[in-house]
C-alpha cells in the first residue's frame, strides 16, 4: 500500500515530524516482540492477550473522556462520567477545568466517523481471549493490570482535562496507528492460524468447550473466513467495518481532522504535537514494563531486531535493484526507438525511401486509373 500522503505543514505533518524519532523506536520495540507472542515462539495467545489488556484501558479512557467531553455540552445528566464507569467506578469523576470554546467542541463531536472507535471492539477480543463474559470484563477493567498503565490513564484524564484539545493528538497516533502500522500487525497476526486463535472458551454455563465449530476452511468464502478472524479469533479490533475495511473511514477522518486546520490557535498546535511526544514515550514504557514482567528474553529480542534490519535492508535493496533494472528496460525502449528514428534519417536510407515512393507513384499512373480508383 502507498504511505499516505501528509503535508509538512499540517498538524498531522507536524505531529509526524516532532515524534519520528519516537515512532521509529517504538515500532521497533512492537515488530521485534510481536514474534515473540506468536507461533513458533509461542503455543498460545496469552502472551498477546497480556499485551492487549495493558494497552485496552489506554483505549477506553481518551475515548470515553471523548464521550463524556460530548455529552458534557449537552443538557443530558451523566453521572458518574462513562470514563469513570470504564476504568474506575470508585473515584470521583473530575469536571473539565477548562471547557472548549464551542467551535472547537463541534469539531470535536464530529471528528470520529462512524466505526472509528476501538473500545468495544476491544473489549470484544478480551472476552473472547480470556474465555470470560462481557460482564466480567468489564469488571476486570476497574483495576489497571499495573502501576505503568495507571499512570499514562491518569496523565490522559489530567491533560484532556485541562486542554480538551489534546484529544486530536490521541485520535492521530492511535487511530493511525491501527490504520498504518497495525494492517502489517494484523497480517501478522492472522499468519499464526486458526488453530492457534481459537482455543478452549467458556460457554454459558461455564463449562469448557472447543472454539465454536464452523465449516471446514476449504469451504468457507473469503467473507466467512475474515468474520472467523474478527470474531472467534479475537481480532475485532485490528478490522473496521464496511466492505473497505476502514480505508473510507480513514479518508474521511483526514478529511474532517484537515478541514479543522485554521481552528486551532499557536499554543493549542503546540500542545497537540507535545502531547503525542508524550503518547510515544508512555507507549514505550508500557513495553519496556511488559518487558519486565514478563521476563522478555532480550537476547532474543536483538536477534529478532538484528534480522528484521537484515530482512528490511534486503527489501530495499531489492527494491532498488527491481527499480534500478525497470529503469534500464525503460531506457533499452527508448534507445530502440531512438535508433529507428536515426536510421530513418539517415540520408541513404531517406533517399532510397523517396525512390521507392516514386516508383510507386510511376507504377500506379501506368495503370488503369479506373481499375485504380474504382473501389474508393
Amino acid at each position: 500500500m502507498a504511505k499516505d500522503i501528509v503535508l509538512p505543514t499540517s498538524l498531522p505533518g507536524e505531529i509526524n515530524a516532532a515524534t519520528r524519532t519516537l515512532h521509529t523506536t517504538l515500532n521497533r520495540q512492537i515488530t521485534t516482540r510481536l514474534p515473540l507472542a506468536l507461533p513458533p515462539h509461542a503455543s498460545d495467545p496469552a502472551l498477546y492477550t497480556t499485551g492487549l489488556l495493558h494497552y485496552t484501558p489506554v483505549f477506553l479512557t481518551f475515548e470515553s473522556l471523548w464521550t463524556d467531553l460530548c455529552l458534557a455540552s449537552s443538557n443530558d445528566v451523566v453521572s458518574p462520567h462513562l470514563s469513570y464507569l470504564l476504568v474506575n467506578p470508585y473515584s470521583s469523576p473530575t469536571l473539565f477545568s477548562s471547557p472548549p470554546s464551542g467551535p472547537l467542541l463541534t469539531f470535536l463531536s464530529t471528528l470520529r466517523p462512524h466505526g472509528l472507535a476501538r473500545s468495544t471492539r476491544l473489549k470484544h477480543d478480551l472476552s473472547t481471549l480470556l474465555g470470560v463474559s462481557a460482564t466480567e470484563v468489564d469488571v476486570l477493567l476497574t483495576q489497571y493490570p499495573g502501576p505503568l498503565v495507571r499512570d499514562f490513564c491518569l496523565h490522559i484524564r489530567r491533560s484532556v482535562a485541562a486542554k480538551p484539545h489534546v484529544l486530536v493528538a490521541y485520535a492521530w497516533c492511535f487511530y493511525m496507528a491501527v490504520f498504518s502500522g497495525g494492517r502489517w500487525i494484523r497480517g501478522e497476526l492472522v499468519k499464526a492460524g486458526e488453530e492457534f486463535w481459537v482455543h478452549r472458551v467458556r460457554d454459558g454455563q461455564g463449562t469448557d468447550t472447543q472454539g465454536k465449530e464452523g465449516k471446514g476452511q476449504e469451504e468457507q468464502s473469503e467473507e466467512e473466513m475474515t468474520q472467523r478472524k474478527k470474531s472467534d479469533w479475537g481480532l475485532n479490533f485490528w478490522y473496521f467495518a464496511g466492505e473497505f475495511d476502514g480505508e473510507d473511514i480513514k479518508v474521511e477522518f483526514k478529511r474532517r481532522l484537515a478541514a479543522a486546520e485554521s481552528l486551532f490557535t499557536p499554543s493549542e498546535r503546540v500542545d497537540i504535537i507535545e502531547e503525542a511526544k508524550t503518547i510515544f514515550k508512555f507507549s514505550a514504557s508500557l513495553v519496556e514494563g511488559l518487558d519486565e514482567q514478563l521476563g522478555t528474553d532480550m537476547e532474543k529480542v536483538k536477534r529478532l531486531d538484528t534480522m528484521s534490519r537484515l530482512r528490511a535492508k534486503a527489501e530495499e535493496k531489492q527494491k532498488r535493484e527491481t527499480a534500478t533494472e525497470n529503469r534500464k528496460q525503460q531506457d533499452n525502449l527508448f534507445q530502440k526507438a531512438g535508433d529507428a528514428v536515426m536510421w530513418f534519417r539517415r540520408p541513404e536510407v531517406t533517399g532510397m525511401l523517396v525512390a521507392v515512393g516514386c516508383l510507386v507513384c510511376v507504377l500506379l499512373l501506368r495503370l488503369d486509373p479506373v481499375s485504380v480508383f474504382e473501389g474508393i
